[in-house]
């Protein structure tokens, strides 16, 4: 890799969004997590962690559910309600018996969901292939239900509120026990229960508390945290148990077998580890395979694991919020309620600094799913959850004031998108339609009504939204991805091959603009390289799989950019959360004219890796033109400039 200038853009600053709820899918390896722009993010963390997809909600998101893939949500407005995970929208509201609905708990084995509300009751669904069927109410108590859990049987619900747990009998609907958490007010914000029945509670007290469910008796009480304990969770075996809160700090106890006096054995929970993850409010934890989930109110979603004891945080950001017209030197920002254009300088004009031309407002509650800048920069489109909206950004000749006009006239086929790529040369525009399965493409005109040139049903390719969309140099291939790990090329608005099926999802591909080979980056940091030419993977890629390099795969973030260097066609340029890997092939050993052969007769192409870590939070990395190079980034302190009043600290040493 060569020398080149770099345009840093460091002020953006997206909305910082603080985690509610969250709750994990074991069989599909989901992680849903809920945010305070009553959004809900789907991440896939059976690899590198990312987001999937994100779902949005008429109202706030309070509890989260999985049911054999279905995904189920509460909300302050006093509704159940299932999602579509591919329309990405709601299926249906079932309205809850009274008040907002602050809680849910599924119990997988009989399919029947409990809901928590405002008024003290306690809501039974059946859980059927139609949706949601009520069955009963079980009796009122005093007080709003914070928390709610089913015991491993399905027979006995626990519910938290103010002062007290009580169990039900789901069959009677009648309270069995009360369980008091003392004579002062305290309110029980989160519960476990464990296969024999051990109910642990957090509580308002900053207490861990124990109980026995079968008993109704208190078993133990731990003051875990220095202020209020907001969640609870439970490991896989059972034996270990995390709490947190208000006071970041994350407890561990673990349940040890103890000797007693009389040399009977006993088990004991004792305190264990602690880690920090987090400077403010922890308000969901989650375990699975072996690693803590955390999130709370600075947005990150933080995963951790001990022993030995290792810790990622990972943003809320995504790579699609950036767009960059390299002709036109703009890069556009995408903000949740409007978007900006800025004007990278040119040195050789001697303009160094940046400028915004232009800013698109709309309105906060129409959510922003994708956007795209046309190479030119005279085009702007992006899709709401409703409808697809084209502009055009052009000059004035006199003042030189750019002017933003809307098209008014349509095709019919502008449905509501998913993906946005345009072509090289801006005559042309792609994009993935959410509802109808469809991959358009339009000519794009300023003089004349827009027309659609392709449209290709893609519902015999993908069986998932795309959520990845290429178009090579020239509009010859067009290139779409989706969830399934299906990857499909099109060409002249017909299919022109697939490529085979790996095991996991891509998170970012792109096709080099010389060669026109497709590379493709997976979620375990697979890398492969295939020829749309000769329909086949390349030699490279063939070796760069079965021998990957350490420092490229064994990451913790998955790659988000892929970008080439236009000065030379041996390499391949990828960028994650804080690191650029520059992967250059070894032109004497990767050039073979003769027709490929036996993989144990083949030569071992080399290659060299260079690891630059001078970033941090990239959102965005490409070329601008064969001398510059722009990387939007964004800074960790927007995060915390961003925080309410009560959570922001100053550390010592830290600005």
């Amino acid at each position: 890799m060569g020398s080149f200038d770099v345009h840093r853009v460091n002020f953006f600053s997206p909305e910082l969004l603080s985690i509610q709820c969250m709750v994990v899918e074991n069989e599909t390896q989901k992680l849903a997590v809920g945010r305070s722009n009553a959004s809900i993010e789907i991440w896939d963390v059976s690899y590198k962690p990312h987001i999937d997809r994100t779902l949005i909600c008429d109202s706030s998101v309070e509890g989260l559910a999985w049911y054999n893939g279905r995904l189920f949500s509460c909300s302050a407005n006093g509704t159940v309600t299932e999602h579509d995970l591919h329309s990405l929208s709601p299926l249906y509201n079932k309205t809850v018996t009274s008040g907002s609905c602050w809680c849910i708990a599924i119990h997988k084995d009989s399919g029947r969901l409990a809901a928590g509300t405002q008024d003290g009751y306690i809501n039974i669904f059946e859980i059927t292939s139609d949706g949601l069927t009520y069955d009963r109410l079980l009796d009122k108590q005093e007080g709003k239900i914070s928390c709610i859990s089913w015991d491993s049987s399905g027979e006995w619900l626990v519910t938290g509120s103010i002062n007290a747990l009580r169990i039900y009998s789901r069959r009677s609907g009648h309270a069995l026990h009360k369980l008091p958490t003392g004579q002062s007010e305290t309110i029980v914000s989160s519960i476990a229960v464990t296969n024999d029945f051990t109910i642990i509670s957090a509580d308002s007290r900053g207490k861990l508390c124990f109980w026995d469910g079968n008993k109704g008796t208190n078993i133990a009480n731990y003051q875990a945290l220095k202020s209020i304990a907001l969640t609870v969770c439970l490991d896989e075996s059972q034996t270990k148990v995390y709490c947190s809160g208000v006071d970041p700090v994350i407890v561990c106890y673990e349940l040890i077998a103890m000797k007693s006096d009389m040399s009977v054995e006993c088990n004991k929970w004792v305190r264990s580890v602690q880690l920090v993850a987090h400077t403010v409010e922890v308000r969901s934890l989650v375990h699975f395979k072996g690693k803590l989930f955390s999130g709370g109110i600075d947005g990150y979603l933080s995963v951790s694991s001990y022993p030995p004891k290792h810790m990622v945080k990972y943003p809320p950001l995504m790579s699609s919020a950036i767009s960059l017209a390299s002709d036109a030197r703009y890069v556009l920002m995408l903000h949740p309620s409007h978007l900006d254009v800025w004007y990278l300088g040119d040195k050789h004009k001697y303009e160094n600094k940046l400028s915004k031309l232009v800013t698109i407002k709309y309105s906060k509650n129409d959510y922003v799913r994708c956007s795209a800048i046309s190479p030119d920069g005279t085009w702007i489109v992006y899709s709401t959850e409703e409808k697809l909206k084209i502009f055009s950004l052009i000059m004035d000749s006199v003042t030189s004031e750019p002017m933003i006009k809307k098209t008014g006239i349509q095709p019919v086929d502008c449905d509501v998108s998913t993906q946005l790529a345009f072509s090289s040369d801006s005559k042309y525009l792609w994009f993935a339609t959410k509802h109808e399965n469809t991959l358009v493409c339009l000519e794009m005109s300023h003089k004349f009504d827009l027309s659609t040139k392709y449209c290709i049903d893609t519902s015999p390719y993908f069986k998932d939204l795309i959520h990845l969309l290429e178009v090579s140099k020239w509009n010859k291939y067009v290139v779409a991805a989706d969830r399934k790990s299906n990857i499909v090329v099109f060409n002249e608005g017909k299919h022109y091959c697939t490529l085979p099926k790996y095991h996991c999802s891509p998170t970012s591909m792109k096709i080099h603009p010389t060669t026109e080979n497709l590379v493709v980056a997976y979620a375990n940091r697979n890398v492969v390289e295939y020829s749309l030419s000769r329909r086949e993977y390349t030699d490279f890629s063939e070796q760069l799989f079965l021998n990957p390099p350490p420092e490229l795969i064994n990451r913790s973030f998955p790659i988000n950019c892929i970008t080439f260097d236009a000065t030379r066609n041996d390499s391949i340029i990828f960028s994650d959360d804080n690191t650029i890997c520059v992967l250059t092939k070894d032109e004497n050993n990767s050039k073979d004219p003769e027709k490929k052969i036996k993989k144990l007769d083949s030569k071992p192409i080399k290659f060299s890796l260079k690891i630059i870590q001078n970033y941090e939070h990239l959102v965005f990395f490409d070329f601008l033109n064969r001398e510059e190079l722009v990387a939007v980034e964004v800074n960790p302190c927007s995060f915390v400039e961003k925080l309410p009043a009560v959570y922001k600290k100053k550390l010592f040493g830290m600005t």
